[in-house]
């Protein structure tokens, strides 16, 4: 175990605010630029369903009574080890001057948090730890682990072509479902390789009232006539488009929708019972986090319904997400080889299948921008079991930077 010498933290934490200025560009560097929404325009529309059992209400989630969640002291550290800690924390979160909720934890127990503003200014509800984020393009790994589920049943396998599940997909001879996991497709992106997804539509404005069903077959049929940006395998180029079309191959496999398959074979089973999809989150909620600090002209791209889907489309919240770290790492939903496959980034190109790694593959995370919304979740693959989870509603890319940056001082004292 390391101790983090005085110098070390002193540096960590000058260099924080020298990286505030270069949030924004650090997003480019992933090709994780995603659309903005307007307003929180929320619809009620349930998802398109494949099956009689998908269409099931999805059952109305509440969190204003819920318990505080208590932190604990790392059982790894002395108290004043504990209490440097922590104070590097927080002179981390306050110097980026962030607004929204920090929560790190070790074997699944939370060892520090920090809630900073409100989710709803008007009704003064503060952030805390079940406050609801839409979370944007973390639902990848979502999706990438029901794929992993269904390759473990023998329902699809890694190395399918999606021209067999898209006879229509003049590309998909050449493209392989491994390769689209590991955004090694070469599909073009639709969320940045066009101006705005609402211009994919013949009619502007029907787009907002369609069916997730009929609007993903719009924005299907733009990326599909367009060549592929490279041969597939050849290098790596971030597509949402790639993550669309894995979700509707779960969809045709499983004979339900997508998001019964999640809620079912991944939240239910680990507890995650916060968590859903935006076309069913409840706007009576108190502690939904609403969207703060618009530009203008920014998309609403939550009120078309599909548009995100199984990119882009799952609200959470800390202690969600933290099951959803533990569940993951400690095969409560697919087998220790399908885990280590789902993490492991052979062309060493940064990504595995929907999880970034660092550290030598020791740490996978994923963020998802969809501004105001940010956010951030870091697995540790090492003996501390380590989850960093922040997540804003407001407009500014910090919650990247700040994740890595507390993992830097958590690094510090630990190893793994």
């Amino acid at each position: 175990m390391k101790k983090l010498t005085c110098i070390l933290l002193t540096a960590v934490i000058a260099l924080s605010a020298a990286v505030i200025s270069s949030c924004n560009s650090n997003n480019d560097k992933n090709d994780e630029k995603e659309f903005d929404p307007k307003a929180a325009v929320l619809s009620t529309t349930a998802p398109a369903a494949t099956s009689a059992d998908s269409s099931k209400k999805v059952e109305k989630k509440t969190t204003e009574t819920e318990p505080e969640v208590k932190v604990s002291k790392s059982t790894e550290l002395s108290s004043s080890q504990y209490k440097s800690f922590v104070s590097s924390c927080d002179s981390l979160v306050y110097n980026y001057g962030f607004e929204g909720e920090v929560y790190i934890t070790e074997h699944g127990k939370p060892i520090y948090k920090n809630s900073v503003n409100y989710a709803d200014k008007k009704k003064k509800t503060k952030i805390n730890e079940y406050t609801l984020f839409r979370v944007a393009s973390i639902t990848k790994q979502f999706t990438a682990a029901a794929i992993m589920i269904l390759n473990e049943r023998k329902k699809l396998s890694l190395k399918d072509k999606l021209g067999k599940y898209f006879p229509e997909y003049k590309n998909g001879k050449d493209v392989t479902i491994d390769q689209v996991l590991r955004m090694r497709g070469g599909i073009p992106d639709y969320m940045n390789f066009y101006s705005n997804v609402a211009m994919i539509f013949p009619n502007k404005k029907e787009a907002f009232k369609n069916s997730s069903e009929k609007n993903r077959a719009y924005i299907k049929k733009a990326f599909m006539e367009d060549p592929l940006l490279f041969t597939p395998g050849a290098t790596f180029k971030y597509s949402n488009s790639g993550y669309l079309l894995l979700g509707e191959i779960v969809e045709k496999v499983s004979g339900t929708s997508y998001e019964n398959f999640v809620q079912t074979e991944i939240f239910d089973k680990l507890g995650m019972k916060y968590s859903g999809f935006n076309e069913n989150l409840d706007d009576s909620n108190p502690n939904i986090a609403k969207p703060y600090n618009y530009r203008k002209g920014q998309l609403d791209v939550f009120s078309i319904d599909g548009a995100a889907f199984a990119c882009g489309n799952i609200y959470s919240n800390a202690v969600d997400l933290n099951k959803w770290a533990y569940g993951l790492r400690h095969n409560k939903i697919m087998s220790a080889k399908s885990f280590k496959k789902m993490v492991s980034d052979p062309n060493k190109v940064g990504y595995a299948y929907g999880l970034f790694t660092m550290e030598s593959g020791n740490l996978v995370h994923h963020t998802g921008n969809l501004a105001p919304y940010n956010s951030i979740i870091l697995m540790s693959l090492g003996s501390s079991d380590y989850t960093c989870i922040v997540l804003s509603n407001y407009n500014y890319y910090a919650s990247e930077n700040l994740g890595k940056n507390l993992r830097s001082v958590y690094a510090g004292y630990f190893s793994g």
